[in-house]
């Protein structure tokens, strides 16, 4: 962390989905037969079809291991996905200028908030613990849902004080 050059990143890894880690298994085994069966003369089909499933294997298989990566310049929220620890794609920037308001995803400050119909964004790990570390975000058409560090948020209250609440 470097406040000095006004930037700040934080990492967080989201939950695994034991769904997808079965889902991944059975499209390598049926890739596998699929591709086996289909080297048979006439059989190309069936060949296509375990091709298919493979390539299937290789997506579910990168969106099993995912961290969110939150980086805070010149009040500008910058969210990165980073895949099996290797592959980054680049989610969004979101300026905090338009921050109605922040708090704690269970505080009783965002009780007006809530009604509100915007499009959520979830870039939290999606664990419910006790007590809760995720934060919601009302900008002007979204709500970002994100687990902040001690020192995100000592900064985010720095910058709004009147909009971000650590309550």
């Amino acid at each position: 962390m470097n406040l000095d050059y006004g930037c700040l990143e934080v990492v967080v890894k989201r939950r695994n989905n034991p769904m997808l880690k079965v889902l991944n298994v059975l499209l390598i085994a049926l890739a596998v037969a699929l591709i086996v069966i289909g080297l048979a003369p006439g059989m190309w089909v069936l060949l296509i079809a375990g091709i298919a499933c493979g390539v299937g294997a290789f997506f579910v298989q990168r969106d099993i291991d995912v961290e969110y990566e939150y980086s805070y310049v010149e009040k500008e929220l910058r969210v990165a996905k980073i895949m099996k620890k290797s592959a980054r794609k680049d989610l969004g920037k979101y300026d905090l200028d338009k921050l109605e308001i922040g708090a704690p995803i269970n505080s009783y400050r965002l009780d007006n908030a809530r009604h509100k119909t915007v499009k959520t964004l979830d870039y939290s790990s999606r664990e419910e613990k006790k007590p809760d570390p995720r934060y919601e975000l009302y900008l002007s058409e979204e709500k970002l849902i994100i687990e902040p560090n001690e020192d995100l948020k000592k900064v985010l209250r720095q910058a709004f004080p009147h909009k971000f609440y650590t309550d």
